[in-house]
């Protein structure tokens, strides 16, 4: 049986709005483009054969991400679960009282979950969809105090993995949170990345390309002499990727005699940059491990890059086995959401890198492990949660240690804990 998933990388000129079919039919809308642009993520949404939105994210918010969303909804077109990235209450008066901004949150937003990295959403079971950065915030990092930055740089990040597809999304995230997530090597070695803030200058910096290293960039861009996306820099900085990966763009940049750019002709979904025609779709086929990308009357075709060899599954890592030891649902010298803890050990024979494992929960909250790195065989590390959505609970739970596959490769539950006292799994 065929597993595909589809991504439409909607044409909706200087905004953002890409569209995730799963393989079982389930729809993830991630931005929903500005005021009018209602009736291209509708088109979309037919052209794709659904009727619905089971999960939708607003990245950050400007209006050219979440404007047209209350358009989607008003059509009759229902949203199941809705995410933004919180924090509503240090948003400025400006902003709350902006009357786009008041038709998000009158149908979405006043209900949106807030999305923490970490969190997963729980979009289709043959898919894993990971919040790696929210708020300016990222995997491994310490909750702020309050939250501060660039409405840019507080975009969610996800990363999305198919089988060995892995693609990345990050709305207008920025160059100080691209620092953070180079330094941790949270994302590496995607498929498919979606060009922050629309190919701006202050977003693909050459440290977080160099973890990307993606086989295909996809810009949503429009023709808007006053950003002037992409720029000449950062196109410069992805031609210099070694392979040089496929830029593609939705619209053609029409200025000139600035330091804005283009890709190609042959590589713009809307050369004209006039209609609505410029959406790309990107279709992977887990089953040939391959991608097309198409636009127009174009069609070009990729292979799945293979997964790196240490973050493989354990049964191919020849010795390597990794369990749950000890838990510490209720610390006492620090608050539970810093410092709840997890001890693991690899009994087995060769080291295994958990760069993209993680502990999920029975409500499918997890807690990152890229910061253990290598576990040598025969040694023990420890993880403390450090603001991941995951809790131990106190009353006892479930929890299961996940591989970068989705495979559960060991799972504890434990019974009420006491104030102080770990919890030994005999694993």
């Amino acid at each position: 049986m065929a597993q595909t998933l589809r991504i439409y990388h909607i044409d909706v000129d200087q905004a953002s709005a890409t569209l995730f079919v799963s393989p079982a039919g389930h729809t993830l809308l991630v931005d929903s483009g500005r005021n009018g642009h209602g009736p291209r993520i509708l088109a979309a949404l037919q052209q794709a054969g659904v009727d619905r939105i089971d999960f939708f994210v607003d990245t950050h918010y400007h209006r050219d991400h979440y404007g047209g969303i209350d358009e989607v909804v008003d059509a009759g077109i229902p949203v199941t679960t809705a995410y933004d990235r919180g924090d509503k209450g240090f948003l400025p008066a400006s902003k709350r009282h902006d009357p786009t901004y008041k038709d998000y949150d009158r149908t979405v937003g006043n209900t949106a979950e807030q999305l923490t990295r970490g969190e997963t959403i729980p979009l289709d079971p043959l898919m894993t969809v990971t919040c790696t950065n929210a708020g300016g915030v990222v995997l491994g990092e310490n909750d702020p105090p309050h939250p501060a930055g660039e409405e840019n740089d507080m975009s969610i990040g996800l990363l999305v993995a198919f089988g060995g597809f892995r693609y990345w999304i990050g709305g207008d995230t920025e160059n100080p949170t691209e620092a953070k997530l180079a330094a941790r090597d949270l994302v590496q070695d995607v498929d498919v990345y979606v060009a922050d803030h629309h190919g701006a200058d202050n977003g693909s910096s050459a440290d977080f390309l160099a973890d990307l290293r993606p086989s295909v960039v996809i810009i949503s861009n429009g023709s808007n002499t006053r950003f002037r996306h992409p720029r000449a820099s950062t196109l410069a900085r992805m031609r210099r990727l070694t392979p040089q990966p496929a830029i593609y763009q939705l619209n053609k940049y029409l200025g000139t005699g600035d330091d804005g750019a283009n890709v190609a002709t042959d590589m713009i979904g809307d050369p004209e940059t006039v209609e609505d025609d410029g959406t790309i779709l990107v279709t992977v086929d887990q089953n040939a491990a391959s991608y097309t990308v198409s636009y127009r009357t174009t069609t070009a075709s990729f292979g799945v890059k293979a997964p790196i060899a240490p973050a493989l599954a354990p049964a191919a890592v020849a010795g390597g086995r990794v369990v749950i030891t000890k838990l510490l649902p209720d610390p006492t010298a620090k608050p539970d959401r810093r410092a709840e803890r997890v001890t693991l050990k690899n009994t087995g024979a060769a080291s295994v890198d958990l760069n993209d494992w993680f502990l999920r929960d029975s409500n499918g909250r997890v807690w990152s492990l890229s910061s253990l790195a290598i576990v040598a065989a025969g040694r023990s590390a420890t993880v403390r949660r450090n603001g991941m959505p995951m809790s131990l609970d106190n009353d006892g739970g479930t929890v299961a240690l996940v591989d970068p596959a989705g495979q559960v490769v060991d799972s504890v539950s434990y019974p009420a804990s006491q104030p102080g006292v770990e919890i030994v799994t005999g694993h």
